[in-house]
C-alpha cells in the first residue's frame, strides 16, 4: 500500500484507493486532492488495473470540502484554485480509462456527493447520507457538478437536492439514481469488492469502450462529436483484439475466459 497518508493506494487488478483523513471525516483538502489526482493517474497508467474502488477510512466516505480551507481561500482571493483542483480530480474520475466504483458509508455530503456522482458505479450502505447542502452555506457548485447531478437524478430531483438541500439515505440514493445498490453497513466492503471483481474479470477493452460510449451518449446533447468518435475507435480496437477471440473460444468451450486486455 502506497500514498503519503491522505490517500492510501493499494495496487492490483482491483486498485483500491482510500480517502484517509478520518479525524476530519475525510473532508477534502488541497493536499488530499493532489494526492488523489496522483493515485488516479498511477492507476490509469498501469496495465494491471482493471477497476478502481474508492472508499473512505473510518465512519464516513467524505463529509465535504475542508471548510476552513474554503474560507481561507475566499479571504485570500483564491477560491478558483481550490475549485479548479477539485474539478481536475472529478474529471480524472469521470474520464478514467477504467471504471471507478465508490463505496459509500456514513456521509457523502457536498464534495463527497460530487465525487460519488462522478464515479461510474456506487455501492452504498443503507443508512449513508447523500446531499449537497451548498445553499445552507451560501456557496454554489460549478456547472460540471450541476451537470453530473442532473444526469444522475433528472432536473426535478436535482432541484430538490440543490434548491431544497434535500438529504438522501443510501436506499433513497438508489431509488433516485445516484447509486446502484445498497446493502447493510457491515456488508458494504464485501459487496463493493464483489462488484469490482465481477467487472475486473470482463474484457478490459470492451469495458473501457462501453464506459466511453455511456459518456458519449450523455454528452451528445452538447453537439460535440469527439466523444462518439473516441467510443467508435475504442469499440473497433476491442473488436480487433485477441480478447474477442478468447471470449468466443471460452464461450464455445464452456469455460471462464482469461482476458489479457489486448
Amino acid at each position: 500500500m502506497t500514498g503519503d497518508g491522505l490517500v492510501l493506494s493499494e495496487p492490483g487488478r482491483v486498485w483500491r484507493l482510500t480517502l484517509n483523513r478520518p479525524e476530519a471525516r475525510n473532508a477534502v483538502s488541497s493536499p488530499m486532492l493532489a494526492e488523489l489526482q496522483a493515485c488516479l493517474g498511477e492507476a490509469a497508467g498501469s496495465p494491471q488495473c482493471r477497476v478502481v474502488a474508492l472508499a473512505g477510512a473510518g465512519k464516513d466516505f467524505c463529509a465535504g470540502a475542508d471548510v476552513g480551507e474554503l474560507l481561507a481561500a475566499r479571504e485570500g482571493g483564491g477560491p478558483a484554485e481550490y475549485a479548479g483542483a477539485f474539478e481536475d480530480v472529478l474529471g480524472a474520475i469521470e474520464n478514467h480509462p477504467r471504471p471507478v466504483i465508490a463505496s459509500v458509508q456514513g456521509s457523502a455530503l457536498g464534495a463527497g456527493c460530487q465525487i460519488a456522482a462522478a464515479c461510474d458505479l456506487v455501492v452504498t450502505a443503507a443508512d449513508a447520507r447523500f446531499g449537497i447542502p451548498s445553499a445552507r452555506l451560501g456557496v454554489v457548485i460549478n456547472y460540471e457538478n450541476v451537470r453530473r447531478l442532473v444526469e444522475s437524478l433528472g432536473p426535478k430531483r436535482a432541484a430538490e437536492v440543490l434548491l431544497g438541500a434535500r438529504m438522501l439515505t443510501g436506499v433513497e440514493a438508489v431509488e433516485w439514481g445516484l447509486a446502484n445498490a445498497w446493502v447493510e453497513g457491515e456488508a458494504l466492503e464485501s459487496a463493493t469488492l464483489e462488484l469490482a471483481e465481477r467487472v475486473a474479470t470482463l474484457a478490459p477493452l470492451s469495458v473501457t469502450a462501453s464506459k466511453l460510449g455511456i459518456r458519449a451518449v450523455l454528452r451528445s446533447g452538447a453537439g460535440d462529436p469527439t466523444g462518439r468518435l473516441a467510443f467508435e475507435e475504442a469499440a473497433g480496437a476491442a473488436f480487433a483484439s485477441g480478447d474477442l477471440l478468447e471470449g468466443i473460444a471460452a464461450f464455445r468451450e464452456r469455460r471462464p475466459p482469461e482476458f489479457e486486455g489486448n
